[in-house]
Formats: structure tokens, C-alpha cells, sequence
């Protein structure tokens, strides 16, 4: 490796003072190479650069893309003005100054890019150094705040207005006794979080609050854009509490950053302890019993003028909270109920307001640290992709069909195969499952998460072979997020049209074994699907969805595989002689360029390549406005579910314009895609489940949940029914006419006996012990005389007329020696018993109809009860995906 010489005037890096890093192209601790590779008469330019360390961050500034900031692990910056074909080391111009000593090196720890402007980005550094640069890193400024940066948040519409926030001096001196004291910029003080305003770029700074939890801009669609959410403590002395539990101390609050002079904060929700803003909802966790530590969620869809505590069909403990998505004008949220299977929780969705819940899918996977295996196809509407587990204990007609219960066989004799071979080689077998771990599927849903179905597999693999699967034991499986340090997770990208990639198995659920794993693409909004590759590889679009570019994700590789076609067919090419273990592909934002950044390690230094597609020589296409026509490149395709023969979804008709397979050409950066609509007849796949009611996987059918959040009218008898609404149409939907839903008829549960009744009962058991101590008294030889004498002494010397020879003399003598024969089984025992009736079954707490199992006096209690959360843990509110970073605000 060689490094070019500098030669240039380093400026002092003080405070205000802007310098401009020279702009000579020189390779900083790299070596760059130029190949270019053949392939059937095609080249792709590669350009390899070789960092000090593994990429950690990469930022892409500019409106036009083209300059790139790329962060390694060891805090070293790099940039390019070109799209990343070249580099410079910037790091060293970054110098921290320390009191009594020379200047110290600069280790960058974050990057944070302004969504107002695409030219402005912070650098926050070690030793309470922080850097700003308004014009794409060519020049930087370092900022007057001397603390060391906790959180950066940059107005959403204001290029110069920012949020910081730092805990003090004291706070530091405490963690660290042994360190040096450092003079404390802030003025010492207890230790607390620090809430700064500035609005000039960071020149200047105003406290805004201290003793702070979290903080968030406002809203612009609700006309907050300049409103500055917190939460704090109430009480303002001594050392401030990380929040470990939920505290009675802390408020929501905010204040208006827009005023000339601020007053005091104003409260929204008392005891509202943590908080995330998302699109027009705020969600905001209340504290219910501090001594029991359970929670409320409180959910606000009007800019926080009126809160709602979110209503879940069950009352069931909430132990944590994600937003999974808020972007299509309701609420997916996924609860985490503190079952025994703690890696799931169920998702819910709302209605317009954001509050009224009901069950969409239960147990979908989570991790540890709140992600939940759970993603929008970004390029269409409606369209939401999911894994779930399926317990052993679960109740499959709550979640998934009878077929179910066979694959999940078919997928437990599959892994007992695996188990074959000797001790060592068990050991050294991928661990694809725990013992008790269940079975993984991955669901699709056309309807915002109304209905969900599985993905269809495949007929045939890449190769062209027929895979073998029993049909009612046959899907497709992706790995999701929480399983991304192995698999690359299913993806989308909005301007990659209908396009989607995972890497999965198909089978009766989901594998993890290397040899299992394949790569997959659906071209058509994941309705069908093939299989792209042997192996797992990460993969990334350019060109609008037109190129597809792929590297082996699991094993170190020389290879990139690319497609021109959508997947149709697939080109490889060598990267360099020497093996890279692959990290990432990425490409701009937009996906709309052809050339790519693939970075990744070799051995303890970073490798990045620079890929461009565009040495292939392909034309641009033509004919966009002519789609379908025989001399155009382009097609037309409407998204569908695959149920109805219009091809709609959402109540409409979408007809979006993309390049043919067969055409070899690239849409180019400046494609603009025509995009039509029109309203559909409405149909069952418009409407999800009322609350109260559930589907399972695979029908669109909402059968009553008997969960408690339905009223039983008290006139409602057993063995009669009443009709409740089952069916609500999905947010969104603008579907007209066509299939209306009627009011569902649903049987009358066995009512509870009164108090009454329990009496009446009672008595009967009591008066039957009676009768039984009599009888067996009776037979007794001691005491039998008593109760044959009893009642007949006082008429021994009656004398009745003789009917025959054999008449009696007496009343005695007319009953015989057996008088009691009959006695205890005469008639009057004939009668009904009452029934106990049994609630009771043995399905699993984390199943959709778990308060079944309750008694039927915990039966009236929950119909009776409003929402009641409790946490035993601090849960967690985490932004949904694809939100911008500084929106990144989560409910831990």
C-alpha cells in the first residue's frame, strides 16, 4: 500500500473558525486498483480501497447523492465526492485541543445528518470534541458546546435548528473517580440530562430543561414542527435517577421552540414516564401503580389535545410496546405479554384514532432488544410481510388451520434427521432450533394486516429442479431481523417496484442450517416467488428495481452476482484474487444508480468496492408512455392478492408502468414512473376483524374471540345467540360497493350461576346428607328399632276389619318387617341436578383465546374492565421501520 504526500496548511481548528481540507485526490491508507472484468462481451468497473478498519456508518450528503462519509470502527473519517470511487482521509484535519498539552487525536463516535438540508451533517467525537459541516464536508466548524453529546436530534424543516443533549460534568467525574478532573464547562452541579436549543447551526446554545428523560421534535402534518417534546422529572434537586423502572416523579411535557420567551413547560399527561412521536399518533406510557409498576399506553391521534388509553381486546399484562408502523394512517403495534415464550409478542392493529385494538397476528418473533421480525413491503401499499411462532401448546384453530398441525410433524421429523452422526459432529451441527423451540413461518398480508396467508413457494429452484414438497406441508419461509447477524432479513425499497428479497427455505417452517438456506425474489409484491440463488447472500437494487446485486453472505467470497432482468437470469464476476468477507451492499437512497459500494473485512482491515454498472454499455429505455406496445421497454402490472381477478388492492386499482424483463436497457436516475388508479367493488379482503373477533392464518373469515372485549347482553339465555358487529372496513381501504359485511350471530356462553342459585344448590347438598345419615342409621342394628317404632307406638291397638284371612291386626302389622324398603329410593329423588359447567382448556397463555382458562366469575370481571398494563420490566416503545434515525426515540 503507498500514501501520496500533502502538502497543505492545516488551519487551527478553534471555535467558529472555518477551514477547508485540501482537495487533492490522494489514497489515505489504501490502495486502489482499477479492474475491469469481461463477462460475455459485458464490463462492470470495480475500484477496490482498503480502510483501517471494518465500515461502521456511511452517510450520502448532497441532493445529487454523490458525496459519501463513511465512519470505520475505530472512528476514522473518509470522504468522496464522486459516489465513493475515490477517497480521502479527513481524520487527522480534526483536532481535539487539551488544556496543558499538545492537540490529541480525533476518534469519531457518531455521525448525524440533517433531514432539512441533505448538505449538513454533525460529527460528535471523544474528549466533548463535536464538528458541524453545512456544505457536505468540505469545511467544518466545531461546535461551542464542550460536553460530551448523548443525543443529536435536527429539525425536521429548519436547516439551522437543532436538539442536543449532554449530561453534566458531575455525571462523568462520578463514573470515572480514578480519571483526571476535567474543568466542568456547565458549572458542575448535581448530576443530571440536559435538554439545548440552537438555531444557528451550534454558534449557540439555550437550555431548554434539565433533569430530562427523552425529547423529540413535533410533527409537521400537525403543524408541530416547532413543538419540543420531553419528559422530566418533576422534582428538580440532587442526582437525577436513570429511569430503570416506571416513576411517579416523571411528566410529558413540551415547549414551544418557536417563542420569543419561554414559560414554564406544559403538562400533557402526568406520570407520563416515556414517549415516541410517529407520524400524526404520540404515544405516551403512563404509570398506573407505581408500587405494582404497571403501566397504561396513552395514544393521542389529534397533536396531543385528547389521549385515549390504547383498549386491547384482553386483559393481559403489558411488558413491552413496538410501534411497528404508523405511515397508512393506523397503528401496528406489537404487545409483549411476559409469556414463558418470551421472543413474541402479538400484533395489534388500530382504527382511525389509534387506540381501538384488535388482534391481527399473534406471537410474532421479536428479539431481545424490541425488533420484531415484522416489515412494510415499502414500494406498495397495504402490503406487510411477518414471521410468527407456532407453540406446541398453541391452539391452531385461534392462529393457523388444521394443515398446520401436520407440517409442524413434518418439520420436527425433519430436524431429528439432522441429529444423525457421532456426539463431536452433533456439537459442531448448526443449532437451528433449542429444544423447545417452536416452529417459525413467515405470513403475507395485502390488507394492512386484516388477513394474513403464507408465501407460496416456488416450483422449481434455480437450477431448474423440481423441489419436492407436499403441497399441504409446502411454503416459503424468510429470515427477518432478528436473525441478521447470519441471514440477511426480507427487504424492500420504495422505488424498487413490487420487488422483494429474503433468504429462507421451503418447507413446513422455517430452517436455519447453511445448507438449508437459498436466496429468494418476488417480482410481484411477494405473490410468487422464485428462487434466485443457492445460499444465503445480501442483496441490494439499483436502477428502480432494473439491477439486482448480490454476494455470498455466509462464506468468504471473490464473487458478485448481478441481475439486469429482475431475476430472470444472473451474471458473476470476480471482486479480486483475494477473498472479502461481505458486510453490506449499498447504493444511494434513492435506488436509482447503477453503481454500488460493497464493503466488508479482510482479516482486521476494512475493504470497500466500487461497482459500476454503468461500463456495461446498456441503453437507456425507451417507450414509457407506450407501455405494452411491441416497440416499448416497458410493461404495465397491477399489485393483486391473487384473489380476485381485477387485481386490487386497498379498494383499488393501481397500475404502476416498469421495464420488461427482456429489455436490455436501464431506467437511468432520472426515470419518473406513471402511476394510474381506480376504486374496485368491495370485497371480505377489504375489511378486517371488529374488536372481539379473530381470523386465522390463511382465512378471512373473523369468528368471535370470546375474549371479554365484547359486552354479552344480559337477555342473552344459553343456547340462544345475539348479533355483534364483526367486520370493520381496513383504514385506507376506498373500495366501493360490492360485498358488505352483515352482523355476525354469535351463541350465548353459559351464564354463571347467582347467588341464588349457589343457595338453592346448597340446600339440596345439605338435605341430601340428611337423607343419607338417615338411611344408614336405619340399617343400623342398635338403632333401627328407633326409627321403625317412631311414628307407629300410639297406634299399636287400633284393630281394622278383616279383608281376607291374611289381613292385619294392626297399622304396624300392615307395614311388614322391611318398612324402610322403599323408602330412600322413592320417587321424590327423581330430579335434575344442576350442571357444573367447565371453562377450562389447555391452551397456552400466549394463544389468541387464553382467558378462556379463567373461571367464569374471572369471565365477568374482564368483560367489566377497562385496560390495565402492568411491566415488571422497563418496556419499550422503538420506532417503526424505516423511519429516519432522528425519530429514533424508543419506549425502553
Amino acid at each position: 500500500a503507498s500514501r501520496d504526500s500533502i502538502n497543505s496548511t492545516i488551519f487551527p481548528a478553534a471555535q467558529g473558525v472555518v477551514w477547508t481540507p485540501p482537495m487533492r485526490t490522494w489514497r489515505a491508507a489504501v490502495f486502489l486498483s482499477f479492474l475491469t472484468l469481461s463477462l460475455a462481451g459485458k464490463k462492470v468497473s470495480v475500484k477496490e480501497v482498503v480502510f483501517d478498519s471494518a465500515v461502521s456508518d456511511i452517510q450520502w450528503l448532497g441532493e445529487d447523492q454523490k458525496t459519501v462519509i463513511t465512519q470505520t470502527a475505530k472512528g476514522r473519517l473518509y470522504r468522496s465526492t464522486n459516489g465513493g470511487e475515490t477517497w480521502n482521509d479527513i481524520t487527522d484535519f480534526f483536532k481535539v485541543d487539551v488544556p496543558g498539552s499538545s492537540p490529541q487525536p480525533f476518534v469519531a463516535e457518531s455521525m448525524t445528518k440533517s433531514p432539512a438540508d441533505s448538505n449538513t451533517i454533525l460529527v460528535s467525537g471523544n474528549r466533548k470534541t463535536n464538528f458541524i459541516s453545512s456544505s457536505r464536508g468540505s469545511s467544518w466548524k466545531k461546535l461551542r458546546q464542550r460536553s460530551q453529546i448523548h443525543t443529536v436530534i435536527f429539525h425536521k424543516t429548519r436547516p439551522t435548528w437543532l436538539l442536543l443533549s449532554t449530561w453534566t460534568s458531575t455525571c462523568n467525574k462520578k463514573k470515572d473517580s480514578n480519571s483526571a478532573p476535567e474543568p466542568a464547562e456547565d458549572g458542575g452541579g448535581p448530576c443530571n440530562h440536559q435538554l439545548f436549543l440552537s438555531k444557528d447551526l451550534g454558534k449557540t446554545f439555550s437550555l431548554v430543561q434539565n433533569y430530562v428523560v427523552q425529547f423529540s421534535w413535533g410533527d409537521p402534518t400537525m403543524n408541530q414542527q416547532d413543538r419540543i417534546y420531553f419528559t422530566h422529572f418533576r422534582k428538580k434537586t440532587g442526582d437525577q435517577p436513570k429511569l430503570y423502572i416506571w416513576s411517579s416523579d416523571v411528566d410529558f411535557a413540551y415547549m414551544d421552540a418557536d417563542v420569543k420567551f419561554w414559560g414554564s413547560p406544559v403538562t400533557m399527561v402526568a406520570l407520563g414516564n416515556k414517549f415516541l412521536v410517529s407520524h400524526k399518533f404520540i404515544f405516551v406510557a403512563k404509570v398506573k401503580d407505581v408500587a405494582a409498576q404497571t403501566v397504561m399506553l396513552m395514544v393521542s391521534a389529534d397533536g396531543g389535545r385528547t389521549f385515549n388509553a390504547a383498549q386491547l381486546p384482553t386483559e393481559i399484562d403489558e411488558k413491552s410496546y413496538t410501534v411497528l408502523d404508523t405511515s397508512e394512517g393506523l397503528v401496528m403495534l406489537h404487545v409483549n405479554h411476559g409469556a414463558k415464550e418470551a421472543q413474541v409478542g402479538n400484533v395489534y392493529i388500530s382504527d382511525d384514532k389509534g387506540y381501538r385494538f384488535t388482534l391481527s397476528l399473534p406471537n410474532n418473533v421479536r428479539g431481545t432488544n424490541g425488533d420484531c421480525e415484522f416489515d412494510k413491503v415499502l414500494s406498495l401499499e397495504g402490503v406487510y410481510m411477518a414471521n410468527f411462532k407456532e407453540t406446541k401448546s398453541s391452539d391452531t384453530s385461534g392462529g393457523v388451520d388444521d394443515k398446520t398441525k401436520e407440517a409442524a410433524e413434518e418439520s420436527q421429523a425433519l430436524e431429528e434427521e439432522t441429529k444423525s452422526g457421532t456426539e463431536v459432529d452433533k456439537r459442531r451441527a448448526p443449532k437451528s432450533k433449542a429444544k423447545e423451540e417452536s416452529v417459525v413461518r413467515t405470513v403475507i398480508s395485502f390488507d394492512k394486516g386484516g388477513a394474513w396467508s403464507y408465501l407460496k413457494p416456488p416450483r422449481v429452484d434455480s437450477t431448474g429442479k423440481q423441489i419436492e414438497c407436499p403441497p399441504d406441508k409446502c411454503w416459503l419461509h424468510l429470515h427477518g431481523i432478528t436473525n441478521f447477524h447470519n441471514y440477511a432479513p426480507f427487504y424492500s425499497t420504495e422505488n424498487a417496484i413490487g420487488i422483494i428479497m429474503g433468504t429462507g427455505n421451503v418447507g413446513p417452517s422455517l430452517r436455519f442450517e447453511p445448507d438449508q438456506t437459498n436466496t429468494y425474489l418476488s417480482r410481484n409484491g411477494g405473490l410468487t416467488w422464485i428462487e434466485a440463488h443457492k445460499g444465503a447472500f445480501i442483496y441490494e437494487y439499483g436502477d428502480h428495481g432494473g439491477l439486482v446485486v448480490m454476494a455470498d453472505d455466509v462464506r468468504k467470497t471473490k464473487l458478485v452476482v448481478f441481475s439486469w432482468n429482475e431475476g430472470q437470469s444472473w451474471y458473476d464476476f470476480e471482486l479480486s484474487s483475494m477473498p472479502v468477507e461481505v458486510d453490506n451492499i449499498v447504493t444511494e437512497p434513492n435506488a436509482t444508480s447503477t453503481k454500488f459500494l460493497l464493503y466488508g473485512t479482510r482479516g482486521d482491515t476494512g475493504v470497500m468496492y466500487h461497482l459500476d454498472f454503468e461500463s456495461l454499455g446498456q441503453p437507456l429505455c425507451k417507450g414509457v408512455w407506450a407501455a405494452d406496445s411491441v416497440s416499448s421497454d416497458y410493461e404495465t402490472w397491477s399489485p393483486s392478492d391473487g384473489k380476485n381477478t381485477e387485481k386490487c388492492l386497498m379498494g383499488k386499482q393501481v397500475t404502476y408502468t416498469r421495464r420488461k424483463q427482456t429489455s436490455e436497457c436501464f431506467n437511468g436516475e432520472r426515470f419518473e414512473r406513471p402511476v394510474s388508479r381506480k376504486n374496485c367493488e368491495c370485497t371480505q379482503e377489504d375489511f378486517e376483524c371488529e374488536v372481539g373477533f379473530t381470523r386465522p392464518v390463511g382465512s378471512t373469515e373473523c369468528r368471535f374471540a370470546d375474549d371479554g372485549s365484547i359486552k354479552i347482553p344480559m337477555s342473552c339465555n344459553r343456547n340462544d345467540h345475539f348479533f355483534a358487529t364483526g367486520y370493520r372496513k381496513v383504514v385506507g381501504d376506498t373500495c366501493e360497493g360490492g360485498w358488505q359485511p352483515q352482523q355476525v350471530s354469535v351463541a350465548c356462553p353459559a351464564k354463571p350461576m347467582s347467588k341464588g342459585a349457589w343457595s338453592v344448590l346448597g340446600a339440596l347438598g345439605m338435605l341430601a346428607v340428611v337423607l343419607a345419615a338417615v338411611n344408614m342409621l336405619s340399617q343400623n342394628d342398635r338403632v333401627k328399632g328407633i326409627f321403625a317404632n317412631y311414628g307407629f307406638e300410639s297406634f299399636g291397638t287400633v284393630r281394622y276389619a278383616n279383608i281376607g284371612s291374611k289381613a292385619p291386626e294392626s297399622a304396624l302389622d300392615s307395614v311388614g318387617t322391611r318398612f324402610d324398603a322403599d323408602f330412600i329410593e322413592g320417587d321424590q329423588d327423581d330430579f335434575d341436578a344442576p350442571q357444573l359447567m367447565n371453562y377450562t382448556n389447555d391452551r397456552d397463555r400466549d394463544s389468541r383465546d387464553r382467558d378462556r382458562d379463567r373461571d367464569s366469575r374471572d369471565r365477568e370481571e374482564t368483560r367489566r374492565s377497562a385496560l390495565d398494563t402492568a411491566s415488571e420490566a422497563v418496556p419499550r416503545l422503538a420506532r417503526p421501520p424505516g423511519g429516519p434515525k432522528e425519530e429514533d426515540v424508543d419506549l425502553l
